[in-house]
């Protein structure tokens, strides 16, 4: 009999558990609307076994989740029970993408793409003569927190390279209308990683509910994390047409020791290790999905329309 996993699934104003087949790329069987109860069933040849998984993790979790009620994707157009609450449904219409123009592919960026661009602005300001020692001498010029983060991007940058061998999709410094950009976007089975690279050499970091404190200085990274991975979910699941699930993750570089004081909803790792973290997470997406969220994304004028329907300011 086949295993089946499962793992909840949140953006704000939805929640879902999805019940995948067990394994690296485990197909999915069924989803459950945490807020209606309505289980939709992928396969439905696992419907008993994944109502089961569904009513353990009810029990177990707290919840209150309504009165559950299947709705089955077969021939019959009706849901198998008329009553049921409405069922999100593929969206018929998504907004026009534009051709592909080069300058456009954000798939061309390198790692640290949007700093580069104020190192290089930033170098400029100085003379020709300072300009021409610091190319001599293989010296950066600029703020040297910035310089850092150049640094700190572009180490993450390489350690996610060997995900593209497995079939995953990376894009890098992807600009937003505020005017800063996301780190990375990583696109796989386990769905989209908005990652936030933090370069903090020899510092000790902890991790709380809603603060992260580096040497005992607090940042704010969870909570604009979260917000990131929240708009970009709802954007790509307007011009892909389905839900896009998206997870935020913060990536440290450098540091002496990374301290779990809670389990917060984005993922803080090592920026080291993330090639082999990311994969570990259950299948969400198919490949054909992967592919399709990789052409909308990789796409700059979508997200030129990041936050223009966000209610919640900066």
């Amino acid at each position: 009999m086949t295993d089946l996993t499962v793992k909840l699934w949140r953006v704000p104003g939805k929640e879902r558990l999805y019940v995948n087949k067990a394994g690296p790329r485990g197909e999915s069987v069924a989803w459950l609307d945490c807020r209606t109860g309505v289980v939709t069933m992928d396969v439905p040849e696992f419907e008993a076994a994944a109502l089961v998984k569904i009513e353990e993790w009810c029990r177990s979790s707290g919840s209150h989740v309504p009165r559950r009620t299947v709705r089955r994707r077969a021939t019959s157009c009706r849901p198998a029970e008329p009553a049921a609450p409405p069922v999100p449904r593929p969206r018929a219409e998504v907004p026009f993408l534009p051709p592909l123009r080069q300058e456009d592919d954000l798939a061309r960026n390198l790692p640290g793409a949007g700093l580069e661009s104020l190192v290089r602005a930033g170098e400029e300001k100085y003379n020709l003569l300072v300009r021409l020692a610091a190319k001599v001498s293989r010296q950066r010029l600029g703020d040297t927190s910035t310089l850092r983060g150049l640094e700190g991007e572009q180490i993450v940058g390489t350690r996610l390279e060997p995900l593209k061998a497995l079939g995953w999709k990376v894009l890098h410094g992807v600009p937003l209308p505020s005017g800063s950009d996301i780190d990375h976007v990583v696109i796989g089975p386990p769905g989209v990683f908005t990652v936030n690279s933090k370069h903090h050499p020899g510092a000790t970091v902890w991790v709380g509910d809603r603060i992260v404190k580096v040497n005992r200085n607090g940042f704010p990274y969870v909570e604009n994390s979260e917000y990131e991975a929240s708009r970009t979910a709802t954007l790509l699941s307007e011009w892909c047409g389905f839900d896009v699930p998206v997870h935020p993750v913060i990536a440290f570089v450098g540091a002496q020791k990374i301290t779990l004081g809670a389990a917060p909803e984005v993922t803080v790792i090592d920026g080291e290790r993330i090639a082999s973290i990311l994969p570990a997470r259950p299948a969400a997406l198919t490949p054909d999905r992967v592919d399709q969220i990789f052409r909308v994304a990789r796409h700059r004028h979508v997200w030129s329309h990041l936050g223009r329907r966000a209610r919640k300011p900066r």
